[in-house]
């Protein structure tokens, strides 16, 4: 089921975390995040694009990532961290498959995408 209208804002959005989280920029966790948050947006595409995404952050939920990272007792999050690098491990092949899918679909959808409903009804 496609998701609203293709929002150029929303696209361009999403089309950088894809490549964030392809060039490696982010962990993998907060990767999927990043994609994640963006999945019940108006983007015009269709929505199964980013249940893996929305799967996998619901996996990592509870790893830091980010500035939160600061505020965690560095022994903790070495434990942490050691589990969080063997789930992302399991669940790499397959997100950098959908990153590449939804980033696909992504590319072809943005030169029709618009910054307002064109539908507003």
């Amino acid at each position: 089921m496609q998701s609203g209208y293709p929002n150029t804002v929303v696209l361009r959005q999403v089309k950088k975390a894809l490549e964030d989280l392809l060039e490696e920029k982010v962990c993998l966790t907060e990767g999927v995040r990043n994609v994640a948050q963006w999945g019940w947006s108006n983007h015009g595409l269709d929505e199964l694009l980013f249940r893996p995404f929305i799967g996998v952050d619901s996996e990592t939920d509870r790893f830091p990532v980010g500035r939160i990272r600061d505020l965690w007792n560095a022994d903790r999050l070495q434990e942490i961290d050691s589990e969080r690098i063997a789930i992302e491990t399991h669940y790499r092949r397959w997100i950098v498959e959908s990153t590449t899918n939804l980033l696909d679909a992504v590319v072809a959808t943005l030169p029709r995408s618009t910054f307002t409903d064109p539908d507003p009804t």
